[in-house]
């Protein structure tokens, strides 16, 4: 046996064991476009049919087996959502106070979070902690006692008991608070042996390298507030202060429901959502790709 033929018998085992993890490893992508394109069909496909029935006639969508394309094309529905409600009032009321809410749930909650990750006070563990209990309760366990409180102040149908309870946000508070604990003390020393204090610091090097993850807070506070049924439906009572979602649920009555009509109004409420991802969509991409950067 010569030498190369030896040397070939050696190396097959070895070519095999690469050959079989090669077949594993592409495999496993595979199952895992074919899962992701799974989920992306389950979530494109219930967007798709609410678009799609915007445009039908009521009897298209009862139609069984279902229709996916209309047979005419028309913007009846939509005529009719804006002659059944005050639709643009309250789209109106729901972006404003959305945007507001969202933006106040920053500005309320970076100065606490880079408190709790960067200063050391006596209590801070106590105050850490009832931030991450806040995040352990379920909102319908303090739906009674806000409620009283509004009322008790005299808020009661007013904006103010709308936006008011919604300030402060205990996961905001713990998103930003993770974030600013990963940012490199060094950045931060050179403000305060230059004389700056900790809200120089905050100010001019944590929250411009915390814009990604201040865009994710703003985005999930913004959504939040965007979809709020149960609260706007308790505190406010005017038609002129009603919220996009509490005015959906009056197309509906007691016996039956314009599916065409409901689903127009779903499609414009989506808008701004898509809008406000698009805004803060370069922020999150710049943040993604500086996350493994260090110093």
């Amino acid at each position: 046996m010569t030498r190369s033929e030896a040397v070939r018998r050696a190396a097959g085992p070895a070519e095999q064991q690469d050959q079989v993890r090669r077949a594993r490893v592409q495999g496993s992508q595979v199952a895992l476009l074919a899962f992701l394109t799974l989920g992306a069909l389950a979530i494109v496909i219930p967007f798709a049919w609410m678009i799609l029935t915007a445009f039908k006639t009521p009897a298209e969508a009862y139609t069984w087996p279902p229709v996916w394309l209309p047979a005419k094309w028309s913007l009846a529905n939509f005529e009719q959502l804006f002659a059944t409600i005050p639709f643009g009032k309250m789209f109106f009321n729901s972006f404003w106070t959305s945007v507001l809410v969202a933006s106040l749930n920053i500005f309320s909650a970076a100065p606490a979070a880079y408190a709790f990750a960067r200063l050391r006070f006596p209590g801070q563990g106590l105050w850490f902690g009832s931030h991450l209990l806040s995040l352990m309760i379920p909102w319908q366990v303090t739906i009674i006692p806000v409620f009283l409180l509004i009322r008790a102040l005299g808020w009661y149908d007013s904006y103010t008991a709308l936006i008011v309870p919604s300030i402060a946000s205990g996961f905001t508070v713990f998103l930003l608070f993770q974030f600013f604990r990963s940012l490199p003390r060094s950045l931060e020393e050179s403000v305060l042996i230059d004389g700056g204090s900790w809200f120089t610091a905050l100010r001019h090097v944590a929250l411009p390298a915390a814009k990604g993850a201040i865009a994710a807070a703003w985005l999930f506070s913004f959504l939040g507030n965007w979809q709020s049924f149960i609260w706007p439906l308790i505190v406010l009572q005017s038609s002129d202060k009603m919220l996009l979602p509490v005015g959906l649920l009056s197309l509906q009555n007691q016996y039956s429901v314009n599916i065409p009509v409901l689903m127009a109004g779903a499609t414009l409420s989506t808008l701004p959502t898509v809008i406000a991802y698009l805004f803060v969509q370069r922020y999150l991409t710049d943040a993604a790709i500086t996350s493994g950067m260090k110093g």
